[in-house]
């Protein structure tokens, strides 16, 4: 398995609270493998808006 970079995320993702360390990405990518990187995501649109948007997710939504 290849290293993986670890990064902090706090619960509620307001910087409070004891972190958890999530994997980012490796430190040394092999080509042509992909890698998808965690996300989180706070927020959501309500359905109608989401719909109108194409996505549930505010982070997600193009303007």
């Amino acid at each position: 398995m290849h290293n993986l970079q670890l990064t902090p995320i706090y619960p509620g993702n307001n910087c409070t609270g004891e972190p958890i360390m999530i994997p980012v990405m490796p430190v040394s990518p092999r080509l042509a493998e992909a890698y998808v990187p965690y996300q989180i995501y706070n927020k959501i649109f309500t359905p109608q808006e989401a719909l109108k948007k194409g996505t549930v997710f505010p982070e997600l939504a193009r303007t």
